[in-house]
């Protein structure tokens, strides 16, 4: 299973797989808007992908496929 995570930077957000950043983002619903559609692309394909991101309180929050 793929995991995107999307997390604060100092530049603002990101959105990150494994530790590595995929792209920078100015805001964070651009961020999570992004991640949703890398999401979909791997669902498209069979892939199994789910978005990881932290709710406006902190926690941890996670929506994803349940392809492959």
């Amino acid at each position: 299973m793929i995991v995107f995570a999307i997390v604060k930077e100092p530049y603002g957000w990101a959105v990150r797989r494994d530790d590595c950043m995929m792209m920078p983002a100015a805001c964070r619903d651009a961020a999570i808007s992004a991640a949703e559609r890398m999401v979909r692309a791997l669902s498209n394909q069979g892939e199994r992908a789910v978005l990881q991101f932290e709710s406006a309180e902190g926690h941890a929050a996670v929506a994803g496929n349940n392809a492959g």
